[in-house]
């Protein structure tokens, strides 16, 4: 398994791929959680987080069901006369916005390596903070990718062998010359053992300029 030993030989990579919630993109699943709670659904936090969610939003995650069974779902869980709109805001308080000056460094990335962008997420978020993000800087931030990939058109989510393996093969990547960030380590493990080079990244602790720095790269903002 390739994981990457500090600082990076940077002339063995060419293909950059990067997580979006939580490395690129401030989340917050505890707002999510309270919204429903209010909605009368106690304790979603503890099947709604990194590594721990429901069946359900897995395979809302991998497009194998509609929105709109999705929401029903949560809504029949919810307190009556909870309508689909509220179920849907709530679903939706997650998503906090871009991190700060993280442009900058895409920018940087995507001058020197080809870079991608892999996200575990669901067409509800998606349009949502795509609509946000547009808004926020316009097409500045999609630019910096030549690929934006979802699980749920890809159909396979991390850390599933089968999602890298697809991805591998789409954009013709060089296993071996690929360096995988994220900030979940599962989703770290999976790419790994496909044999990408990887790097667990916590937004808590750094920037993802930071991270750059210390990887040896120079410049990355």
């Amino acid at each position: 398994m390739n994981k990457v030993i500090m600082p990076l030989d940077w002339s063995t990579i060419k293909h950059v791929v990067l997580d979006f919630g939580g490395v690129l993109y401030d989340i917050d699943h505890r707002a999510t959680a309270s919204a429903f709670q209010k909605l009368g659904i106690p304790g979603f936090d503890a099947f709604y987080a990194h590594g721990s969610q429901l069946s359900l939003m897995d395979n809302l995650e991998c497009g194998k069901v509609s929105e709109d069974d999705f929401l029903l779902a949560l809504k029949n869980q919810c307190a009556e006369g909870t309508t689909v709109e509220e179920v849907r805001a709530a679903w939706n308080a997650v998503l906090i916005g871009l991190r700060e000056n993280i442009l900058p460094t895409l920018q940087a990335l995507q001058s020197q390596f080809d870079l991608v962008l892999f996200s575990n997420t669901n067409a509800i978020h998606a349009r949502y903070f795509e609509r946000q993000i547009l808004d926020q800087v316009g097409r500045k931030f999609s630019d910096c990718f030549r690929q934006v990939i979802y699980s749920h058109r890809l159909g396979h989510r991390k850390p599933s062998a089968k999602a890298y393996i697809q991805v591998t093969q789409q954009l013709g990547l060089d296993p071996s010359a690929t360096l995988f960030i994220d900030d979940t380590e599962a989703n770290v493990i999976g790419a790994m053992k496909t044999g990408w080079q990887t790097v667990l990244h916590n937004p808590k602790q750094k920037t993802l300029g930071r991270l750059f720095d210390e990887l040896g790269l120079e410049n990355p903002k």
